[in-house]
């Protein structure tokens, strides 16, 4: 409980001037207590027991005083019908699932929590159960005086929709703010996103509000793959490959598909051609393969990827021969589901083969199937491959009796347990924010911008573009000969900035920013040769845009 909201909104809202009129009552009471309490035991003056008896009526009345007016007080506080004069605080607007999240990290925070939800919902922060998109309802709950503001909304299929209208009437809000305020948006559908990538100007300049974009899923995958030690690490003489099957489709399947294809650019590539490959396993995968393609298609024009339909039959396609074959990652699509002979015989020779390293991500919505997929893969699986398992429960205890058990290899979890950690605490802001002021100093040596200030100048496409550098920095450090020749990092990084470029869905062709179209997503060696340095800068200031 928030007993310094409590005692403020008490004070604020007139029910300290009631305390103070029973407080006198109780006095009078005591008074008439001990008279009452001395007659009654015969004595002549106010002795210690007519005194003792006053005190144990007055003693009672002020501590059910005192209890009732504060249930009051929060009843009242938790219904929206009264005002808690605070301020610095952390706001967050709807009561979707990620809110118990928010509040464990939230937990030794000295900031006082404002939730704002018309959903019935208990903890210790002050609730004011009214409307998270109502300008009105926003200003009741402090939003003009709030430290962070966080918008995660309510569970639903409108979710995104609202929350961008709640973005929108922030914005006006608070064009009055006395300073800036710092707002984190969380969406949930990956074409929300591409949405607001499409949107070429930035409009940070409409207040006071700094707001940061998080795609749910997005984020949630970039926890288990940014900066650990969960993809593997492969070197310039090895003759191997990373190969990743994602068990399941659906969003959090292709937020890890998307950012394994960001990050995963090895130094072997081009000596060996080996590339990343990502295989999605499911049924009705064909459904699938026809809506990534189409929502990625300057992408999968230039990918070669293929199809096994659930007889075993192949269809490859094979990236356009007018621009050549140079993408560093291929794509597979198993129509099975995941016991079927096919699938599980496509698992294993993978895990067999020594030329491929194989991580396992099991991307299932709902829980009992995600443990029925994880317990029943092929033995190989287990001896020869690092395994993830997408986790939205309240608790991961069955996952730690998984991996006590020692029959199914070690199991990392994706999921709520801690996810909302970064969504409170951004280091992914913190290192895009760093990449983009390497770049603008490089470009212009004497600004004086702040990083934040150049910051929200961007548009999210820059934005997302400078956290996609930079969120592939740990894995190539990891897995680069740092020497004086860089040929080989720049190469990988012209690769992985054609990816990202492709992932946010820009095509290749005559550069024009209107059709999100790029003229330099060609390979490395057909770049101008003052191109071909253009990204040492960053491999420069890798450890700065990592660690700060």
């Amino acid at each position: 409980m928030n007993f310094n909201g409590l005692i403020k909104g008490a004070w604020s809202n007139g029910i300290a001037k009631k305390l103070l009129i029973l407080l006198g009552l109780s006095l009078i009471i005591f008074v008439v207590g001990v008279l009452l309490g001395s007659w009654v035991l015969g004595e002549k003056t106010l002795g210690w027991k007519g005194f003792l008896s006053g005190y144990v009526v007055f003693a009672v009345l002020f501590i059910s005083v005192i209890i009732n007016v504060f249930k009051n007080t929060s009843e009242s506080m938790r219904e929206g019908k009264k005002h808690v004069d605070v301020r610095g605080h952390v706001l967050v607007l709807g009561a979707g699932h990620q809110l118990k999240s928010i509040l464990r990290v939230l937990k030794g925070d000295k900031r006082p929590v404002v939730v704002v939800s018309r959903r019935d919902i208990d903890g210790h922060f002050v609730h004011y159960k009214k409307d998270y998109e109502n300008e009105e309802d926003l200003l009741f709950a402090g939003a003009l005086l709030a430290d962070q503001i966080l918008v995660i909304g309510e569970d639903g299929p409108e979710r995104d929709s609202r929350n961008l209208h709640c973005i929108e009437v922030l914005r006006n809000i608070t064009e009055k703010a006395p300073r800036d305020i710092h707002c984190h948006l969380l969406l949930c559908e990956p074409s929300s996103s591409e949405i607001l990538w499409y949107l070429k100007s930035p409009e940070q300049s409409k207040g006071h509000l700094l707001v940061d974009v998080f795609n749910e899923y997005e984020f949630m995958s970039e926890q288990l793959l940014v900066g650990t030690d969960f993809l593997p690490t492969i070197r310039e003489p090895e003759n191997e490959r990373l190969h990743v099957v994602l068990i399941g489709t659906g969003p959090i399947a292709q937020a890890v598909a998307f950012e394994v294809a960001n990050i995963c650019h090895y130094p072997n590539y081009s000596r060996t051609n080996l590339k990343t490959c990502i295989t999605f396993v499911d049924e009705d995968c064909e459904k699938w393969v026809d809506r990534l393609v189409v929502s990625r298609m300057g992408l999968f024009r230039l990918s070669k990827y293929t199809y096994v339909d659930a007889n075993g039959n192949k269809v490859t396609h094979e990236p356009e021969t007018a621009r050549g074959d140079y993408l560093d990652v291929e794509w597979n699509f198993v129509d099975a589901y995941c016991e079927a002979d096919l699938a599980r015989n496509f698992i294993a020779a993978v895990a067999a083969s020594p030329k491929e390293r194989l991580v396992v991500c099991i991307c299932k919505e709902d829980a009992s199937k995600a443990i029925s997929t994880l317990v029943h893969l092929p033995r190989a699986v287990y001896d020869n491959a690092d395994i993830a398992v997408y986790w939205r429960e309240a608790n991961d205890d069955i996952i730690k009796r998984i991996n006590e058990s020692g029959m199914y290899g070690y199991v990392r979890i994706m999921g709520d347990i801690d996810e909302m950690k970064e969504f409170v605490h951004s280091k992914r802001v913190e290192r895009g924010q760093r990449a983009n002021y390497v770049r603008e100093r490089h470009l212009n040596p004497d600004t004086r911008d702040t990083e934040e200030k150049m910051w929200y100048r961007l548009s999210e496409a820059d934005k997302t573009s400078a956290i996609y550098c930079a969120n592939a920095l740990p894995l190539r450090k990891r897995c680069f000969e740092i020497s004086g020749d860089d040929y080989l990092l720049r190469e990988a990084e012209h690769r992985r900035w054609m990816m990202s470029m492709l992932l946010m869905g820009y095509r290749s062709g005559p550069t024009d920013e209107r059709t999100f179209t790029r003229h330099d997503i060609i390979p490395f060696e057909r770049l101008p040769e003052d191109q071909k340095t253009k990204d040492s800068y960053i491999l420069e200031n890798a450890e700065y845009i990592m660690n700060g």
